[in-house]
């Protein structure tokens, strides 16, 4: 039960941006949350989620959320993220930025550095807590034009009680976001390895609480457009998907199905995902997830398995408390959209990928 009420109060803080727990301080008018997560692993074949042959350290990041409530109506959140890949130094990132004033439930406004309200985990991407794999799944939170983090400009929010218990949650936005798209022909900006591309966006999202307890339904998407023109044209993608979840007492079930559509490539991506509590320490996990990408003009065949990506994962996790959780999962991966071949001087290593390839994952993760 304690994990129940754990997700519980998370989701409400990090949703709804409510004062119910973290770290409170000056008479509970700051708040203070935190998220941490370390993981290794090994590969067989290629390189996957940081981690490759060689057994390493291959993530490794924190994150702080301050959260302060100068009036009843009045809430600033600003969260900072540091991250350390293979390789590489610690980076400072500022993940949201953003006021909201309650005018009441039915509506806020938020303006800022937002959370982007599209997928499920999309605005708790930093709480390992809060998800029974060290690794989102990356069809749709990985270095795709859908798993963006945030996005720069104006929101509003809310939520409508319905009768029976029912309850619809709202959001819409418009502003500016970067896109990752890995397929990018003209690369001005790159971000790990994925162009990132700067765009104007419009999107929404609802959500339907039902009176099921931890039971909700959410259909969401956005059109983003580049702000400069190629060929007398604007570069137009949208994503709509729909998503569903139920986080129970020891059963946790989410799955969702996007779809992204240009002129560059469209692309389906879907998972569906489940965790069940053993005892109130031990919990199995399982992952299906399957992306597909096609673009205006047929590729290679041998190329066509960087357009693929399928993957089971199946996870072991011991949680010492709802705040602090160790986590073991292998995954089973077919295809390179996301699993690639290391840099190499070898050019047939790239032309001709190894489309197998296994993980191994071990880490830690932690809030409070």
């Amino acid at each position: 039960m304690f994990h129940v009420r754990w997700l519980s109060l998370c989701l409400g803080v990090l949703l709804l941006a409510a004062p119910a727990s973290g770290m409170p301080l000056a008479d509970g008018k700051l708040f203070i949350h935190g998220y941490g997560h370390l993981s290794t692993g090994r590969t067989w074949e290629n390189v996957y989620l940081g981690a490759n042959e060689d057994l390493g350290l291959h993530d490794v990041g924190s994150t702080l959320l301050f959260r302060a409530l100068p009036t009843q109506k009045l809430t600033l959140n600003t969260q900072f993220s540091f991250e350390k890949e293979p390789g590489e130094t610690l980076g400072l990132e500022v993940d949201y930025a953003f006021a909201q004033w309650a005018f009441s439930d039915l509506l806020r406004l938020r303006v800022g550095r937002n959370q982007l309200p599209l997928a499920l985990y999309s605005e708790i991407y930093d709480v390992g807590t809060l998800r029974p794999f060290n690794a989102l799944p990356q069809g749709t939170y990985g270095p795709t034009s859908i798993g963006v983090e945030n996005y720069d400009g104006l929101g509003l929010t809310g939520r409508v009680n319905l009768p029976g218990e029912w309850m619809l949650e709202y959001d819409a936005y418009g502003g500016f976001l970067d896109l990752k798209d890995a397929l990018a022909e003209d690369c001005e900006s790159a971000l790990e390895g994925v162009c990132v591309v700067e765009s104007q966006v419009a999107g929404g999202r609802l959500a339907l609480g039902t009176p099921w307890e931890g039971l909700r339904f959410t259909t969401s998407g956005f059109v983003s457009r580049s702000p400069e023109v190629t060929d007398g044209e604007h570069r137009v993608l949208g994503v709509v998907g729909l998503g569903s979840e139920y986080l129970g007492e020891s059963l946790w079930v989410r799955a969702e199905f996007f779809n992204l559509f240009s002129e560059e490539a469209h692309t389906r991506t879907g998972y569906l995902e489940v965790a069940y509590f053993l005892t109130p320490h031990w919990q199995v996990s399982g992952r299906v997830e399957g992306s597909r990408s096609w673009l205006p003009t047929p590729a290679p065949e041998a190329l066509l398995t960087y357009l693929r990506h399928r993957e089971a994962a199946v996870g072991v996790n011991y949680w010492f408390s709802p705040q602090l959780v160790f986590k073991a999962s292998f995954h089973n991966v077919i295809g390179n959209r996301f699993a690639q071949p290391a840099p190499s001087d070898d050019v047939t290593s790239a032309l001709y990928p190894e489309p197998h390839t296994r993980l191994v994952s071990l880490g830690t993760q932690f809030s409070f």
